[in-house]
């Protein structure tokens, strides 16, 4: 699970590209310099209530590892098609999407 600074290097250390791959809209989030072959798909997922999905294909909310200091929340990352980037604190019951991610050595 991502923590909070890495979603953060995503937004300052990338190029963010919006496209949609195999019709699902998204971000191909790309490195700079010695990292421009490496490049990952952040799709916008939307997010679960209960049984209902909302904003798939608008915006894509991810939680972060990190906790919140209650026991019901944590923070988590997230964008829209506008690429606005935000990071929230928010409650756990919301269906996000989680993207795991590997330490990248060059």
């Amino acid at each position: 699970m991502p923590t909070v600074q890495e979603p953060i290097d995503l937004c300052k250390k990338c190029d963010w590209s919006w496209t949609s791959v195999n019709g699902v809209n998204g971000y191909s989030v790309r490195g700079r310099g010695a990292y421009a072959s490496a490049s990952i798909f952040l799709p916008c997922t939307g997010r679960g209530l209960g049984t209902s999905l909302d904003g798939a294909g608008l915006y894509g909310p991810y939680w972060s590892s990190v906790p919140g200091s209650d026991d019901y929340g944590a923070w988590w990352f997230g964008f829209d098609s506008n690429n606005n980037h935000t990071y929230y604190y928010g409650r756990r019951f919301y269906g996000q999407s989680v993207r795991p991610v590997q330490g990248f050595t060059k």
